[in-house]
């Protein structure tokens, strides 16, 4: 069975996997990134407005095969509240 390399990046910071997973093919090790992509958001909540994730996959050979991103970015828009929304009675 092939091997395949998750590296995964958090901002700045990467992390490099020496161990490796073997997998049945490259559709599988793209599937594995999905999840540990969704793992790792669900992990490491935004510390303020920014965050950015990605996953790259290689393969035995050293080839990066596929990569997953994930950006939140939030702010306030600048734009006044606008009035509030009454609903009437009977709706």
């Amino acid at each position: 069975m092939p091997s395949y390399f998750f590296h995964t990046r958090d901002g700045q910071k990467l992390e490099i996997d020496e161990e490796g997973t073997d997998l049945p093919d490259d559709q599988s090790a793209r599937n594995a990134a999905k999840e540990l992509l969704s793992a790792l958001n669900r992990e490491k909540l935004p510390n303020g407005d920014h965050m950015s994730l990605s996953v790259t996959v290689q393969n035995a050979e050293g080839v990066d095969i596929y990569v997953a991103n994930l950006r939140f970015d939030a702010g306030s828009t600048g734009i006044p509240p606008g009035p509030k929304i009454r609903k009437l009675d009977g709706e």
